[in-house]
C-alpha cells in the first residue's frame, strides 16, 4: 500500500464513509493510539541507536589512541632493553 503511513491515510484510500467509521469507532481509535506508540518508540529506538553510535566511535578513538601508546611504549621500552644490554652483547667486527 504506496503512501500509506497513518490509519487516516489507510481511511481515505480505502473510502471509508462516515457511517463505516463511526461503526469501526473502537478499532480507528486503538489503532490510532497504537500508531503513536509505535511512533514514539520509533523515535527512542533511533534516539538509542544514535547514541551506541556515538559510544561506538568515542571507543574506537580510545582503541587508537590505546594502540598508539602502546606503540610508543613498546619502542620506548626496545630502547631501554638496547642501553642496558652489556658491551659484550654487541657484535664488532
Amino acid at each position: 500500500m504506496d503512501g500509506v503511513k497513518t490509519v487516516d491515510d489507510l481511511l481515505r484510500k480505502k473510502g471509508v464513509t462516515a457511517d463505516e467509521e463511526e461503526q469501526l469507532r473502537d478499532i480507528i481509535e486503538e489503532c490510532r493510539l497504537r500508531e503513536t506508540q509505535i511512533k514514539e518508540a520509533s523515535d527512542a529506538a533511533r534516539q538509542n541507536i544514535q547514541t551506541l553510535s556515538d559510544t561506538l566511535a568515542m571507543i574506537i578513538g580510545t582503541f587508537a589512541i590505546v594502540g598508539k601508546s602502546v606503540d610508543a611504549l613498546h619502542d620506548e621500552f626496545a630502547r631501554l632493553e638496547l642501553r642496558m644490554m652489556s658491551e659484550e652483547q654487541f657484535y664488532r667486527d
